[in-house]
């Protein structure tokens, strides 16, 4: 069925996303469309608020990282034993747990792992809708591999291309073109999972999407080669849930705000309490300094922000500091181009926790290092959690067929190669990622 969220977002720019008015101005954007823009999504995150203070009462305030790592422990001492210690694997917002729980609980923690990486002194110390400009790091470069590689494949698997080794440059303005028509037309979509239309910040919101997971990268181009035709509803489809009576994949929306709600700084002060016009500056900001095509593009994925309106504090909000001493190293893994989690987040884990850290760098496009499974990233993991640790700084090659036939979950297993592994220190790790 559809869930209340669905039905909550329809048609807003929960769902559309921020549309910026046009592809040639991209870093100086009416910012009066943004204003307007930013006024709706403060009242939709004040409602959503709300509801959740009516409909979990008291239960809200446990929701934060902090309390989850105390859960970890307790649990760990009634499954293992009280001198046990806790072994770990998370990803994305999972290596924010990994850096609180190594951080609040040196003493508990044996094997852990945290892969596409979150920089956690961001998530503690700055409110949330501040966040996506330390996240967009390496999304433009992700980008331009990602019109390389079309251009590559050419037509025959990348509709996006006209030829095999076109100039990536076309198929960057053709899709410019597309998000500029749809700032001032959206597209009906009639005979979707749900009637509905296309706006410019959906389409921008849905590539950045894409972007996250390369064995997509061939539907990405399909959907939208159809949008440029007219026909926006294979995109939709990703933005929308079904009509009411089917099976939809439920939205997680409300839980996310939960803890990220807990686990950002809230305003200091009535002064502090973000208005539409500094959510719209943030976006401009964003978009001036990291990623001209995708900065006011992550709230659809990323659906972070409102947290003043939140009704409830957590009974601890840890804020670091995050430079613990550990018996046994945390393995940390970075894609080069992850557009989310970018590399320079890992690298701060790293130089932050030097003897308590090994870097594992993954040299590849996808958010996570599971993006793209290797047999080098995957040998490296197995081995740690086995008592084998891997030299700081190995780098472990991605060759995959993007834009083909065989790619897919299943191809990715079988189509890489793994490089030995090379020592690096902190300081030479920091000039070879500022060559990537």
């Amino acid at each position: 069925m559809v869930t209340d969220f669905d039905t909550f977002s329809a048609h807003t720019v929960l769902e559309q996303g921020f549309t910026v008015a046009s592809s040639t101005n991209l870093t100086n954007p009416a910012i009066e469309e943004l204003v307007e823009q930013s006024r709706q999504f403060l009242a939709l995150k004040q409602s959503q608020a709300e509801l959740c203070g009516k409909n979990m009462g008291d239960e809200l305030k446990y929701m934060g990282t902090a309390t989850v790592v105390r859960d970890l422990d307790f649990m760990s001492k009634i499954f293992d034993g009280e001198d046990a210690k806790i072994n770990y694997w998370g990803a994305s917002y999972g290596s924010i747990l990994g850096s609180y729980l190594v951080n609040m609980l040196p003493d508990r923690v044996g094997y852990v792992v945290i892969d596409g990486i979150v920089d956690p002194v961001v998530w503690s110390s700055e409110p949330s809708q501040n966040w996506p400009i330390n996240w967009l790091q390496s999304t433009e470069k992700t980008y331009q591999f990602y019109l390389k590689t079309c251009s590559q494949a050419g037509p025959a698997t990348c509709p996006l291309a006209k030829s095999a080794n076109e100039p990536s440059g076309n198929i960057l303005a053709r899709l410019e073109t597309l998000f500029d028509a749809l700032a001032l037309a959206p597209l009906p979509v009639p005979f979707g999972s749900r009637p509905g239309f296309l706006t410019s910040g959906a389409a921008r919101a849905l590539l950045l999407e894409y972007l996250e997971d390369p064995t997509l990268w061939g539907e990405s181009a399909l959907a939208f080669s159809q949008a440029m035709a007219a026909n926006g509803t294979l995109l939709f489809n990703k933005l929308a849930a079904p009509y009411p009576g089917s099976i939809s994949t439920p939205h997680y929306d409300l839980v996310r705000l939960g803890v990220t709600c807990l686990d950002s700084p809230p305003p200091a002060s009535p002064s502090d309490v973000p208005t539409a016009e500094d959510l719209a500056a943030q976006l401009v900001k964003t978009l001036k300094e990291v990623s001209p095509h995708f900065g006011a593009s992550t709230s659809v994925s990323e659906p972070d922000g409102g947290c003043q309106f939140w009704p409830v504090k957590g009974p601890e909000r840890f804020t670091g500091p995050f430079t613990a001493n550990l018996e046994r190293p945390m393995l940390v893994i970075s894609n080069t181009l992850d557009p989310i989690t970018p590399i320079y987040s890992g690298l701060h884990v790293h130089t932050l926790m030097p003897n308590s850290t090994v870097l594992v760098i993954q040299d590849g496009p996808g958010h996570t290092s599971t993006a793209i499974l290797t047999p080098c990233t995957l040998g490296l993991v197995q081995g740690y959690f086995a008592g084998i640790l891997p030299d700081n700084g190995t780098v472990c090659n991605v060759t995959y067929p993007y834009f083909s036939d065989e790619s897919g979950p299943a191809a990715a297993s079988s189509a890489l190669i793994e490089l030995p592994g090379l020592e690096k220190d902190a300081p030479a790790l920091i000039a070879l990622l500022r060559g990537l």
